[in-house]
Protein backbone atom coordinates (compact mmCIF):
# COMPACT_ATOMS: atom_id res chain seq x y z
CA UNK A 1 0.00 0.00 0.00
CA UNK A 2 1.49 3.35 -1.00
CA UNK A 3 2.63 5.32 2.00
CA UNK A 4 -0.11 8.04 1.54
CA UNK A 5 -2.40 5.86 2.17
CA UNK A 6 -1.45 4.30 4.51
CA UNK A 7 -0.76 7.73 6.40
CA UNK A 8 -3.95 8.67 5.71
CA UNK A 9 -5.69 5.80 7.11
CA UNK A 10 -4.04 6.04 10.12
CA UNK A 11 -4.55 10.10 10.78
CA UNK A 12 -8.14 9.03 9.71
CA UNK A 13 -8.14 6.18 12.57
CA UNK A 14 -6.35 8.41 14.98
CA UNK A 15 -9.02 10.85 14.64
CA UNK A 16 -12.09 9.12 14.83
CA UNK A 17 -10.49 7.28 17.61
CA UNK A 18 -9.76 10.69 19.52
CA UNK A 19 -13.48 12.13 18.89
CA UNK A 20 -14.96 8.85 19.78
CA UNK A 21 -13.09 9.43 23.38
CA UNK A 22 -14.27 12.57 23.60
CA UNK A 23 -17.80 12.15 22.44
CA UNK A 24 -17.85 9.26 25.00
CA UNK A 25 -15.64 11.38 27.90
CA UNK A 26 -18.45 13.84 27.09
CA UNK A 27 -21.72 11.71 26.88
CA UNK A 28 -20.44 10.06 30.37
CA UNK A 29 -20.62 13.53 31.91
CA UNK A 30 -23.72 14.45 30.80
CA UNK A 31 -25.07 10.56 31.76
CA UNK A 32 -23.39 11.53 35.46
CA UNK A 33 -25.36 14.79 35.69
CA UNK A 34 -28.98 13.62 34.32
CA UNK A 35 -28.53 10.30 36.90
CA UNK A 36 -28.11 12.98 39.28
CA UNK A 37 -30.78 15.13 38.60
CA UNK A 38 -33.31 12.16 38.45
CA UNK A 39 -32.26 11.02 41.98
CA UNK A 40 -32.63 14.66 43.38
CA UNK A 41 -35.81 14.97 41.78
CA UNK A 42 -37.13 11.70 43.84
CA UNK A 43 -34.86 13.48 47.02
CA UNK A 44 -36.93 16.69 46.85
CA UNK A 45 -40.42 15.43 45.80
CA UNK A 46 -40.03 13.09 48.87
CA UNK A 47 -39.35 15.87 51.03
CA UNK A 48 -41.59 18.11 50.38
CA UNK A 49 -44.26 15.37 50.82
CA UNK A 50 -42.73 14.93 54.29
CA UNK A 51 -42.67 18.82 54.91
CA UNK A 52 -46.47 18.70 53.61
CA UNK A 53 -47.49 15.81 56.18
CA UNK A 54 -45.71 17.84 58.67
CA UNK A 55 -47.68 20.99 58.35
CA UNK A 56 -50.96 19.23 58.05
CA UNK A 57 -50.12 17.14 61.19
CA UNK A 58 -49.23 20.68 62.65
CA UNK A 59 -52.42 21.83 61.53
CA UNK A 60 -54.50 19.06 62.76
CA UNK A 61 -53.34 19.30 66.76
CA UNK A 62 -53.63 23.03 66.23
CA UNK A 63 -57.35 22.55 65.99
CA UNK A 64 -57.61 20.70 69.30
CA UNK A 65 -55.18 22.88 70.71
CA UNK A 66 -52.32 21.09 70.63
CA UNK A 67 -48.62 22.39 69.43
CA UNK A 68 -45.81 20.29 69.31
CA UNK A 69 -47.47 17.49 70.64
CA UNK A 70 -44.41 14.11 70.74
CA UNK A 71 -44.02 12.01 68.27
CA UNK A 72 -45.83 14.81 65.86
CA UNK A 73 -43.14 14.19 63.28
CA UNK A 74 -42.74 10.71 63.30
CA UNK A 75 -46.79 10.26 62.95
CA UNK A 76 -46.59 13.21 60.10
CA UNK A 77 -43.84 11.76 58.23
CA UNK A 78 -45.71 7.71 58.91
CA UNK A 79 -48.47 9.33 56.48
CA UNK A 80 -45.97 9.46 53.56
CA UNK A 81 -44.86 6.27 53.73
CA UNK A 82 -47.37 5.07 50.99
CA UNK A 83 -45.71 7.65 48.64
CA UNK A 84 -44.21 5.53 45.64
CA UNK A 85 -44.11 2.30 47.36
CA UNK A 86 -42.08 3.59 50.55
CA UNK A 87 -41.32 0.29 52.51
CA UNK A 88 -39.39 1.57 55.66
CA UNK A 89 -38.96 5.04 57.38
CA UNK A 90 -36.06 5.93 60.26
CA UNK A 91 -36.69 9.40 60.90
CA UNK A 92 -33.77 11.38 63.14
CA UNK A 93 -34.11 14.46 65.08
CA UNK A 94 -31.95 17.91 64.66
CA UNK A 95 -28.29 16.18 65.79
CA UNK A 96 -28.87 13.13 63.69
CA UNK A 97 -29.27 11.02 66.37
CA UNK A 98 -32.12 8.40 65.98
CA UNK A 99 -35.70 8.75 66.58
CA UNK A 100 -37.94 5.64 65.33
CA UNK A 101 -38.65 3.33 62.45
CA UNK A 102 -41.47 2.30 60.90
CA UNK A 103 -42.25 -0.27 59.83
CA UNK A 104 -39.51 -1.92 62.13
CA UNK A 105 -36.29 -0.93 63.42
CA UNK A 106 -33.86 -2.27 61.57
CA UNK A 107 -30.83 -0.11 62.75
CA UNK A 108 -30.52 2.92 64.85
CA UNK A 109 -27.03 3.80 62.66
CA UNK A 110 -26.93 7.98 62.33
CA UNK A 111 -26.47 8.75 58.68
CA UNK A 112 -23.15 8.99 57.50
CA UNK A 113 -21.16 12.18 58.29
CA UNK A 114 -21.13 13.62 54.26
CA UNK A 115 -25.13 12.82 54.48
CA UNK A 116 -25.47 14.20 57.42
CA UNK A 117 -23.58 17.39 56.13
CA UNK A 118 -25.35 17.68 53.01
CA UNK A 119 -29.60 17.66 55.01
CA UNK A 120 -28.00 19.82 57.41
CA UNK A 121 -27.91 22.62 54.04
CA UNK A 122 -31.52 21.41 53.07
CA UNK A 123 -30.44 19.16 50.46
CA UNK A 124 -31.44 15.72 50.11
CA UNK A 125 -29.48 12.85 49.19
CA UNK A 126 -30.69 9.87 47.16
CA UNK A 127 -28.65 7.05 45.28
CA UNK A 128 -30.01 3.28 44.14
CA UNK A 129 -28.62 0.58 46.22
CA UNK A 130 -28.78 -3.58 45.24
CA UNK A 131 -31.55 -6.03 46.20
CA UNK A 132 -29.20 -7.67 48.22
CA UNK A 133 -28.24 -4.88 50.01
CA UNK A 134 -32.20 -4.58 50.64
CA UNK A 135 -32.46 -7.77 51.41
CA UNK A 136 -30.28 -7.64 54.52
CA UNK A 137 -32.06 -4.61 55.41
CA UNK A 138 -35.68 -6.12 55.34
CA UNK A 139 -34.34 -9.54 56.79
CA UNK A 140 -35.65 -8.68 60.25
CA UNK A 141 -39.01 -8.08 59.03
CA UNK A 142 -39.28 -11.03 57.18
CA UNK A 143 -40.31 -9.20 54.21
CA UNK A 144 -38.92 -9.97 50.42
CA UNK A 145 -37.01 -7.22 48.67
CA UNK A 146 -39.71 -5.34 46.20
CA UNK A 147 -37.31 -5.57 43.54
CA UNK A 148 -33.64 -6.12 42.47
CA UNK A 149 -32.99 -2.28 43.38
CA UNK A 150 -34.17 -0.30 45.91
CA UNK A 151 -34.15 3.43 46.08
CA UNK A 152 -32.57 5.40 49.54
CA UNK A 153 -33.37 9.03 49.74
CA UNK A 154 -33.06 11.37 53.15
CA UNK A 155 -34.49 13.95 53.48
CA UNK A 156 -34.72 17.42 55.72
CA UNK A 157 -37.38 17.84 57.66
CA UNK A 158 -39.12 21.28 58.24
CA UNK A 159 -42.06 22.86 59.77
CA UNK A 160 -44.60 25.04 57.73
CA UNK A 161 -41.99 27.95 59.41
CA UNK A 162 -39.25 26.52 57.51
CA UNK A 163 -37.63 25.65 60.88
CA UNK A 164 -35.48 22.21 60.66
CA UNK A 165 -37.02 19.64 62.97
CA UNK A 166 -35.03 16.29 62.21
CA UNK A 167 -34.43 14.26 58.93
CA UNK A 168 -35.71 11.03 57.80
CA UNK A 169 -34.86 8.04 55.82
CA UNK A 170 -36.79 6.17 53.35
CA UNK A 171 -36.62 2.97 51.99
CA UNK A 172 -38.19 3.01 48.09
CA UNK A 173 -38.73 0.14 45.66
CA UNK A 174 -35.99 1.66 43.33
CA UNK A 175 -37.34 -0.55 40.01
CA UNK A 176 -39.51 2.71 38.28
CA UNK A 177 -36.70 4.15 38.65
CA UNK A 178 -33.56 2.41 37.76
CA UNK A 179 -35.82 1.42 34.20
CA UNK A 180 -36.01 5.62 33.82
CA UNK A 181 -32.71 5.40 34.15
CA UNK A 182 -31.99 2.80 31.91
CA UNK A 183 -33.98 4.06 29.05
CA UNK A 184 -32.12 7.31 30.05
CA UNK A 185 -29.05 5.17 29.13
CA UNK A 186 -30.45 4.15 25.91
CA UNK A 187 -31.18 7.37 24.62
CA UNK A 188 -27.82 9.19 25.59
CA UNK A 189 -26.16 6.03 23.59
CA UNK A 190 -27.98 6.61 20.50
CA UNK A 191 -27.69 10.40 20.62
CA UNK A 192 -23.53 9.63 20.81
CA UNK A 193 -23.30 7.48 18.28
CA UNK A 194 -25.60 9.59 16.12
CA UNK A 195 -23.09 12.72 17.17
CA UNK A 196 -19.77 10.47 16.61
CA UNK A 197 -20.78 9.79 13.53
CA UNK A 198 -21.54 13.41 12.13
CA UNK A 199 -18.28 14.01 13.29
CA UNK A 200 -17.15 11.37 11.58
CA UNK A 201 -18.36 12.18 8.49
CA UNK A 202 -17.05 15.38 8.60
CA UNK A 203 -13.69 14.62 9.55
CA UNK A 204 -13.55 11.74 6.64
CA UNK A 205 -14.81 14.75 4.45
CA UNK A 206 -12.36 17.09 5.63
CA UNK A 207 -9.45 14.56 5.46
CA UNK A 208 -10.40 13.66 2.39
CA UNK A 209 -10.31 16.99 0.93
CA UNK A 210 -7.27 17.92 2.51
CA UNK A 211 -4.98 14.43 2.16
CA UNK A 212 -6.18 15.11 -1.57
CA UNK A 213 -4.80 18.78 -1.61
CA UNK A 214 -1.85 17.60 0.29
CA UNK A 215 -1.65 14.32 -2.41
CA UNK A 216 -1.77 16.86 -5.58
CA UNK A 217 1.51 19.13 -4.21
CA UNK A 218 3.27 16.19 -3.43
CA UNK A 219 2.61 14.53 -7.06
CA UNK A 220 3.89 18.11 -8.33
CA UNK A 221 6.86 18.21 -6.11
CA UNK A 222 7.87 14.73 -7.43
CA UNK A 223 6.64 16.15 -10.83
CA UNK A 224 9.08 18.83 -10.77
CA UNK A 225 12.02 17.39 -8.85
CA UNK A 226 11.73 14.04 -11.36
CA UNK A 227 11.77 16.95 -13.69
CA UNK A 228 14.82 18.73 -12.21
CA UNK A 229 16.65 15.34 -11.94
CA UNK A 230 16.63 14.63 -15.42
CA UNK A 231 17.48 18.15 -16.32
CA UNK A 232 20.40 17.54 -14.44
CA UNK A 233 21.61 14.67 -15.26
CA UNK A 234 21.24 15.43 -18.56
CA UNK A 235 23.20 18.53 -18.20
CA UNK A 236 25.68 15.73 -16.74
CA UNK A 237 25.75 13.69 -19.42
CA UNK A 238 25.92 16.97 -21.78
CA UNK A 239 29.58 17.93 -19.77
CA UNK A 240 30.60 14.63 -20.50
CA UNK A 241 29.86 14.26 -23.73
CA UNK A 242 30.91 17.44 -24.75
CA UNK A 243 34.47 16.29 -25.88
CA UNK A 244 33.20 12.98 -27.92
CA UNK A 245 31.29 15.25 -30.28
CA UNK A 246 34.08 17.24 -30.52
CA UNK A 247 36.45 14.20 -31.37
CA UNK A 248 33.69 12.82 -33.70
CA UNK A 249 33.82 15.73 -35.90
CA UNK A 250 38.00 16.01 -35.77
CA UNK A 251 37.74 12.49 -36.59
CA UNK A 252 34.90 12.76 -39.20
CA UNK A 253 36.97 15.50 -40.71
CA UNK A 254 40.30 14.04 -40.49
CA UNK A 255 38.73 10.50 -42.36
CA UNK A 256 36.94 11.95 -44.98
CA UNK A 257 39.78 12.96 -47.30
CA UNK A 258 41.64 9.36 -47.04
CA UNK A 259 38.60 6.86 -47.03
CA UNK A 260 37.29 9.21 -50.56
CA UNK A 261 41.05 8.05 -51.89
CA UNK A 262 40.75 5.24 -51.16
CA UNK A 263 37.25 4.74 -52.78
CA UNK A 264 38.30 6.06 -55.49
CA UNK A 265 41.50 3.80 -55.63
CA UNK A 266 39.15 0.78 -55.50
CA UNK A 267 36.87 1.94 -57.80
CA UNK A 268 39.50 3.03 -60.47
CA UNK A 269 41.21 -0.09 -59.89
CA UNK A 270 38.05 -1.94 -60.57
CA UNK A 271 37.63 -0.53 -63.24
CA UNK A 272 40.70 -0.86 -65.14
CA UNK A 273 41.30 -4.08 -64.47
CA UNK A 274 44.43 -3.01 -62.46
CA UNK A 275 45.73 -4.44 -59.39
CA UNK A 276 44.99 -1.11 -56.54
CA UNK A 277 46.24 -3.05 -53.58
CA UNK A 278 49.59 -1.12 -53.57
CA UNK A 279 48.22 2.26 -53.58
CA UNK A 280 45.25 1.09 -51.03
CA UNK A 281 47.80 0.13 -49.04
CA UNK A 282 49.68 3.25 -48.72
CA UNK A 283 46.15 4.70 -48.33
CA UNK A 284 45.43 2.26 -45.19
CA UNK A 285 48.56 3.15 -44.01
CA UNK A 286 48.08 7.22 -43.92
CA UNK A 287 44.23 6.18 -42.54
CA UNK A 288 46.35 4.15 -39.97
CA UNK A 289 47.99 7.52 -38.97
CA UNK A 290 44.99 9.02 -39.03
CA UNK A 291 43.36 7.16 -36.58
CA UNK A 292 46.37 7.18 -34.53
CA UNK A 293 46.50 11.10 -34.30
CA UNK A 294 42.60 11.15 -33.50
CA UNK A 295 43.42 8.13 -30.83
CA UNK A 296 46.13 10.82 -28.87
CA UNK A 297 43.36 13.08 -28.77
CA UNK A 298 41.42 11.05 -27.12
CA UNK A 299 43.76 10.10 -24.56
CA UNK A 300 44.78 13.52 -24.34
CA UNK A 301 41.14 14.82 -23.87
CA UNK A 302 40.67 11.85 -20.88
CA UNK A 303 44.00 13.39 -18.94
CA UNK A 304 42.00 16.87 -18.95
CA UNK A 305 38.70 16.11 -18.38
CA UNK A 306 39.00 12.78 -16.25
CA UNK A 307 35.49 12.00 -16.52
CA UNK A 308 33.24 8.51 -16.75
CA UNK A 309 30.48 7.10 -18.26
CA UNK A 310 27.98 4.67 -17.72
CA UNK A 311 26.91 1.87 -20.46
CA UNK A 312 23.49 3.29 -20.32
CA UNK A 313 24.44 6.95 -20.53
CA UNK A 314 26.71 5.74 -23.65
CA UNK A 315 23.26 3.99 -25.30
CA UNK A 316 21.74 6.76 -24.73
CA UNK A 317 24.39 9.73 -26.44
CA UNK A 318 24.34 7.01 -29.47
CA UNK A 319 20.27 6.97 -29.64
CA UNK A 320 20.43 10.12 -29.58
CA UNK A 321 22.36 11.17 -32.33
CA UNK A 322 21.02 8.23 -34.24
CA UNK A 323 17.35 9.62 -33.92
CA UNK A 324 16.92 11.98 -36.62
CA UNK A 325 18.23 9.38 -39.37
CA UNK A 326 15.87 6.36 -38.08
CA UNK A 327 13.42 8.65 -37.87
CA UNK A 328 13.98 9.86 -41.13
CA UNK A 329 14.26 6.67 -42.74
CA UNK A 330 11.30 5.60 -40.66
CA UNK A 331 12.70 3.27 -38.54
CA UNK A 332 12.16 3.10 -34.58
CA UNK A 333 15.03 2.77 -32.05
CA UNK A 334 14.34 0.54 -29.23
CA UNK A 335 16.78 1.63 -25.87
CA UNK A 336 16.69 -1.38 -23.47
CA UNK A 337 17.87 0.21 -19.83
CA UNK A 338 21.52 -0.84 -18.75
CA UNK A 339 20.55 -0.07 -14.85
CA UNK A 340 21.83 -3.32 -14.03
CA UNK A 341 25.24 -2.89 -15.27
CA UNK A 342 27.58 -1.50 -12.75
CA UNK A 343 30.57 -0.73 -14.24
CA UNK A 344 31.89 2.51 -15.33
CA UNK A 345 34.18 3.30 -18.92
CA UNK A 346 36.62 5.59 -18.49
CA UNK A 347 36.75 8.59 -20.56
CA UNK A 348 39.07 7.35 -23.52
CA UNK A 349 36.82 3.87 -23.43
CA UNK A 350 33.63 5.71 -23.32
CA UNK A 351 34.47 7.77 -26.46
CA UNK A 352 35.46 5.10 -28.63
CA UNK A 353 32.91 2.87 -27.79
CA UNK A 354 30.08 5.86 -28.41
CA UNK A 355 32.05 5.89 -31.96
CA UNK A 356 32.11 2.37 -32.41
CA UNK A 357 28.32 2.05 -31.73
CA UNK A 358 27.21 4.88 -33.55
CA UNK A 359 28.77 3.16 -36.49
CA UNK A 360 27.20 0.17 -35.89
CA UNK A 361 23.79 1.54 -35.16
CA UNK A 362 24.26 4.10 -38.33
CA UNK A 363 25.13 0.28 -40.51
CA UNK A 364 21.52 -1.24 -38.48
CA UNK A 365 19.28 1.83 -39.50
CA UNK A 366 20.76 1.70 -43.44
CA UNK A 367 20.17 -2.16 -43.27
CA UNK A 368 16.84 -1.97 -41.86
CA UNK A 369 13.74 -2.04 -43.95
CA UNK A 370 10.79 0.75 -43.32
CA UNK A 371 9.01 0.48 -40.07
CA UNK A 372 11.23 -2.41 -38.29
CA UNK A 373 13.04 -1.23 -35.23
CA UNK A 374 16.54 -1.10 -34.30
CA UNK A 375 17.68 -2.20 -30.92
CA UNK A 376 20.51 -0.68 -28.77
CA UNK A 377 20.60 -2.70 -25.46
CA UNK A 378 23.80 -3.45 -23.16
CA UNK A 379 24.93 -6.15 -20.15
CA UNK A 380 27.32 -7.51 -18.25
CA UNK A 381 29.26 -10.80 -17.92
CA UNK A 382 32.28 -11.73 -15.84
CA UNK A 383 33.65 -8.20 -15.91
CA UNK A 384 33.07 -7.34 -19.17
CA UNK A 385 30.67 -5.13 -20.96
CA UNK A 386 28.83 -6.19 -23.42
CA UNK A 387 26.79 -3.89 -25.85
CA UNK A 388 24.83 -5.37 -29.08
CA UNK A 389 23.20 -3.47 -31.55
CA UNK A 390 20.25 -5.66 -33.63
CA UNK A 391 18.97 -5.12 -37.18
CA UNK A 392 15.68 -5.97 -39.07
CA UNK A 393 17.41 -6.43 -42.14
CA UNK A 394 17.83 -9.75 -44.99
CA UNK A 395 21.09 -10.82 -43.24
CA UNK A 396 24.70 -11.00 -44.74
CA UNK A 397 25.77 -12.90 -47.13
CA UNK A 398 27.78 -15.99 -46.39
CA UNK A 399 31.21 -14.38 -48.69
CA UNK A 400 30.72 -11.34 -46.33
CA UNK A 401 30.60 -12.84 -43.45
CA UNK A 402 33.73 -14.85 -43.97
CA UNK A 403 35.79 -11.47 -44.84
CA UNK A 404 33.45 -9.15 -42.40
CA UNK A 405 36.32 -6.91 -41.02
CA UNK A 406 38.59 -6.85 -43.64
CA UNK A 407 38.85 -3.49 -45.57
CA UNK A 408 36.95 -3.31 -48.95
CA UNK A 409 34.23 -6.29 -47.94
CA UNK A 410 31.00 -4.97 -47.84
CA UNK A 411 26.99 -6.49 -47.71
CA UNK A 412 26.32 -2.76 -49.38
CA UNK A 413 25.58 -2.01 -53.18
CA UNK A 414 27.54 0.72 -52.78
CA UNK A 415 29.67 0.21 -50.02
CA UNK A 416 33.19 0.67 -49.69
CA UNK A 417 33.62 -2.05 -46.86
CA UNK A 418 35.48 0.32 -44.46
CA UNK A 419 33.06 1.07 -42.19
CA UNK A 420 33.30 -2.41 -39.84
CA UNK A 421 36.78 -2.81 -40.26
CA UNK A 422 37.66 1.37 -39.18
CA UNK A 423 35.25 0.35 -36.16
CA UNK A 424 36.84 -2.69 -35.39
CA UNK A 425 40.38 -1.11 -35.29
CA UNK A 426 38.83 1.78 -32.63
CA UNK A 427 37.43 -1.35 -30.90
CA UNK A 428 40.53 -2.72 -30.11
CA UNK A 429 42.26 0.61 -29.46
CA UNK A 430 39.34 0.30 -25.98
CA UNK A 431 40.91 -3.09 -25.26
CA UNK A 432 37.73 -4.84 -26.67
CA UNK A 433 36.82 -6.31 -29.86
CA UNK A 434 33.22 -6.38 -32.13
CA UNK A 435 31.16 -10.04 -32.66
CA UNK A 436 28.90 -11.15 -35.27
CA UNK A 437 26.34 -12.76 -33.04
CA UNK A 438 23.89 -13.76 -35.53
CA UNK A 439 22.67 -12.64 -39.49
CA UNK A 440 20.08 -14.26 -41.18
CA UNK A 441 16.42 -13.80 -42.65
CA UNK A 442 15.22 -12.04 -39.29
CA UNK A 443 18.30 -9.46 -39.27
CA UNK A 444 21.83 -9.01 -37.74
CA UNK A 445 23.46 -9.08 -34.49
CA UNK A 446 26.69 -7.42 -33.63
CA UNK A 447 28.29 -7.33 -30.18
CA UNK A 448 30.57 -4.56 -28.33
CA UNK A 449 32.85 -6.08 -25.74
CA UNK A 450 34.80 -4.05 -23.60
CA UNK A 451 36.76 -6.36 -20.79
CA UNK A 452 37.89 -5.23 -17.75
CA UNK A 453 35.40 -2.50 -17.31
CA UNK A 454 36.03 -0.07 -14.19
Amino acid sequence: MPFGRRLFGGVLALTLGVSALGVGVVTWALRAGLREQVLAREGETLAAVASMQIANEAARLREIGLTNAPGEVLVAVLKAAPYRGVVGIRVFDGRGEFSAAVPWAWSDESPAEPVLAALRRGHSVSHLISGEILGDVLASAQLPPPSAVALEVWAPLRRPTNEPVGYAQFLLDGAGVAAELEALDGRLIVLALLAWASVAVVITLALTWAFGRWAAANRRVSERSAQLEQANRRLLLAAKTAAVGSITAHLLHELKTPLAGLEQIVRDGAAAGGDPLAAAGAMTRRLRAQVDEVLSVLRDQEAVAGYALTPEECLEVVATRARSEAARRGISLGLEPASSVEANLPGRVASLTILVLQSLTQNAIEASAPASTVRLSAGQIAGAVIFEVADAGPGLAPEVQARLFAPVASGKADGSGLGLALSQLLAQQAGGRIELVRSDANGSVFRLVIPNAG
